[in-house]
């Protein structure tokens, strides 16, 4: 069952002595996260306060962690997914970007047949505003509100973060799935999730044009919607592509891709926001009334 990482849950950082997991480690810690603690290449003693492991197991019998973070080289991404998964770890995180699509289909498989929740891969991870930051969202851009946030490309989600914050919205928690086209990580989880979280009034899905999530979010929206869901897919203007279709696609215009999801899921009563730049306005005068 996926849930939203607070000040209490412990974390674990894999990864933690690479110059990545190093700035994550302080900006988490600044946060108030309780990164509990830590493994790495170089894990002996302690790093910012935080005891180090050789492996995860050892990490698991000393703290009990909650949540794994992971930062690490792509060639390393599967080995350090699947130690987290050997060790039950109900919730990972991996921000490895590039990772190999084999490797990627090893760890949802291993993340399913263990019954453990994986973000990513190339998840941005997440962060439950003014609670605990898990992964690479730049903490900053976010000011606490009652609108989720649940996206594949996390530049895009940042963009929506910075419209909402110009019509004074705010954000409850954000997470990423991961851009990839292989990830260990549905919409619906989350949204479930959402359903049932107080602070929450709202939710808005950035989308991609690839794949079938989006069609999944419209069948389990149609039959599960307490809350205004908003949704806005990138991609519409982009022209037919010459080369060979990734994964087996037919060689479609992405804008009839995207006019078949945005039927269903208007069908399925969702809020279809066309533009991009219109995702802060649609949310405000959908949730306010109008502009200010």
């Amino acid at each position: 069952m996926f849930f939203f990482p607070n000040k209490k849950t412990p974390i674990l950082f894999q990864g933690i002595t690479s110059t990545m997991g190093r700035y994550q480690t302080e900006k988490a810690l600044h946060y108030g996260t309780n990164v509990v603690a830590g493994t790495g290449a170089e894990a002996l003693g302690k790093l910012n306060g935080i005891p180090l492991y050789k492996t995860v197991a050892q990490a698991v019998r000393a703290k009990r962690p909650k949540v794994s973070v992971i930062f690490s080289t792509p060639q390393k991404a599967l080995s350090d997914v699947l130690e987290a998964v050997k060790a039950k770890i109900p919730l990972i995180i991996c921000t490895t970007e590039h990772v190999p699509m084999h490797d990627a289909l090893k760890m949802k498989w291993a993340a399913e047949r263990a019954k453990v929740t994986l973000l990513g891969p190339s998840s941005a991870g997440i962060l439950n505003v003014n609670q605990a930051i898990a992964g690479t969202m730049p903490t900053p851009l976010f000011k606490a509100g009652n609108i989720a946030l649940i996206g594949r490309s996390s530049s895009l989600m940042f963009e929506a973060v910075s419209q909402l914050n110009s019509y004074n919205l705010g954000i409850s928690q954000c997470v990423s799935l991961g851009a990839d086209h292989l990830i260990g990580t549905t919409f619906i989880p989350i949204l479930q999730a959402l359903n049932a979280d107080k602070s929450t009034k709202a939710i808005l899905v950035v989308g991609q044009v690839h794949g079938l999530l989006e069609e999944e979010l419209a069948a389990f929206y149609a039959k599960n919607h307490p809350k205004k869901l908003f949704v806005y897919i990138p991609g519409r203007a982009l022209a037919r592509s010459d080369k060979a279709p990734l994964l087996g696609m037919k060689s479609v215009l992405f804008s009839d891709v995207i006019e078949n999801k945005k039927q269903l899921l208007t069908r399925a009563k969702a809020i279809w926001i066309d533009t991009p730049d219109k995702i802060g306005k649609t949310v405000f005068d959908t949730l306010k009334g109008k502009k200010k």
